[in-house]
């Protein structure tokens, strides 16, 4: 069967049924029940929604099986247009699970109805000098691609009928091969999915990658391919091989030799080890935290002095930490103590802390350069080790081993510390680079991935 016939049959196959209320009507494709929807909602006279009877000024989201409430028009009108778009999503996924089975069923919890996400605000056009947002997320992925579209027409020459297409999104200026390039690409900037896990829900932008969500699940996997740095079983080939990519270190920090194996981990090392703005403060004493993660933990361990209890039948213990918690768990009730072991003489610590000022005082060890820590990872036999190798890429490597040398009158000159920094990862023919700033204008070259971090002052 041709991939003309298949797709014919794809879409015969698919019937997309409206949710609102009693309508039975079902339609060809998310376009046409997104208009559909339109009509819905454009036919109920001004602040017409169910209303909750505990609350009247609540909004009861129309959708069959959902509770969503909230007080805003134009938020719930977003909600139940996503609820399109997501069941599409969900009926894509089962089919192309129905279509191939081979594939192991999903294993993972059952979802409660639709699990859609929180949707705070519109979804907001990044085009250059385009400044449309959109109620519908369906009008914003099809407004999206109509860029893509009318980009290539307008770039491409009579002499060149398959030019480079430039994306013109903010702060991207990627040259794609083609039209169908530019599209999948953009896709990325949009956050746009292609299928969705029909039992558990989540979303994907690939059919190959909803298969990946399947084949890696405990109990789906048949431990047929292993990871020689860690361990790990995989059920293909193709998992294997990606996840061995997270052992190559390929980015450098351009302010010491710490290398990561990905830019948002580089990326929190240079938060941590470089920046000096901690913009999250606590309400209830001085402690100023990185992240908002940091400081909600923050609170919860000092101020809530929440704890952990044992879920063991007659076991009293009790602790503020979750990792406390785990090693209680594997040491009491697993029979499966942790001990970090070292390499040089074979003696044993409960703490990996106790290890390292053991390898710097009698073995003569010193932290690697740029790193606050040694690092541990589980041998074959259950212990934690010093991790005595570093895979690194050819361009990191060269870049520890032949730094580049500066006149000393330009290294006298340099401007003290600041809060713009570029990570420069040479990996790829065109190097892409990482920004982090605490203010986006700093950054003058608009790279890959632009993280800010929320300055004092804003805070303040």
């Amino acid at each position: 069967m041709g991939p003309e016939s298949a797709k014919k049959r794809k879409s015969s196959y698919i019937l997309l049924p409206c949710g609102w209320g009693s309508c039975q009507e079902s339609f060809e494709n998310e376009l046409k029940l997104n208009d559909h929807l339109t009509e819905h909602i454009n036919g109920l006279p001004q602040r017409k929604w169910d209303v909750d009877e505990e609350d009247d000024s609540k909004l009861i989201c129309i959708w069959r099986g959902c509770d969503f409430k909230t007080v805003c028009d134009e938020e719930i009108a977003r909600h139940i247009y996503y609820h399109g778009y997501y069941s599409n999503l969900l009926l894509r996924g089962k089919w192309e699970c129905e279509m191939s089975p081979e594939i192991p069923t999903c294993c993972a919890p059952a979802r409660n109805g639709e699990k859609l996400p929180e949707l705070n605000g519109n979804f907001h056009c990044g085009w250059t000098d385009c400044n449309r947002s959109f109620v519908s997320v369906v009008e914003f992925q099809d407004h999206i691609e109509q860029h893509a579209s009318f980009e290539y027409e307008i770039q491409k020459s009579p002499d060149d009928q398959r030019p480079k297409t430039q994306c013109n999104w903010s702060m991207c200026h990627k040259k794609l091969d083609n039209k169908y390039r530019l599209i999948e690409h953009i896709s990325t900037h949009s956050n746009k999915k292609q299928m969705a896990c029909y039992h558990c829900g989540e979303l994907f932008r690939t059919k190959t990658t909803l298969f990946d969500h399947l084949r890696r699940q405990p109990d789906n996997n048949t431990h047929k391919y292993q990871c020689g740095q860690c361990f790990k079983f995989f059920a293909t080939e193709k998992l294997l091989r990606s996840h061995v990519l997270r052992h190559v270190n390929c980015h450098k920090c351009t302010m010491c030799d710490m290398t990561c194996s990905s830019s948002s981990a580089l990326t929190t090392h240079i938060r941590y080890r470089h920046l000096k703005d901690k913009p999250f403060k606590c309400g209830l004493c001085d402690t100023r935290c990185v992240r908002q993660s940091d400081l909600a933990k923050h609170e919860q361990i000092v101020h809530a002095k929440t704890g952990h209890n044992c879920v063991q039948p007659g076991c009293q213990y009790s602790v503020r930490t979750y990792n406390q918690m785990r090693r209680h768990i594997l040491e009491v009730h697993g029979q499966n103590p942790i001990f970090y072991a070292c390499h040089c003489c074979e003696r044993y610590f409960k703490v990996g802390k106790s290890l390292s000022m053991h390898l710097i005082s009698k073995h003569g060890f010193q932290l690697p350069s740029g790193h606050k820590r040694f690092t541990y990872r589980i041998d074959d036999k259950g212990f934690y080790r010093l991790e005595t190798m570093r895979i690194e890429s050819l361009e990191v490597t060269q870049q520890i081993l032949a730094p580049q040398l500066k006149p000393p009158d330009e290294i006298d000159a340099q401007p003290p510390m600041g809060s713009c920094y570029e990570i420069v990862n040479p990996t790829n023919v065109e190097h892409e680079r990482v920004i982090v700033s605490n203010d986006a204008n700093e950054a003058e070259y608009l790279g890959e991935v632009v993280i800010s971090l929320p300055s004092l002052e804003e805070e303040e």
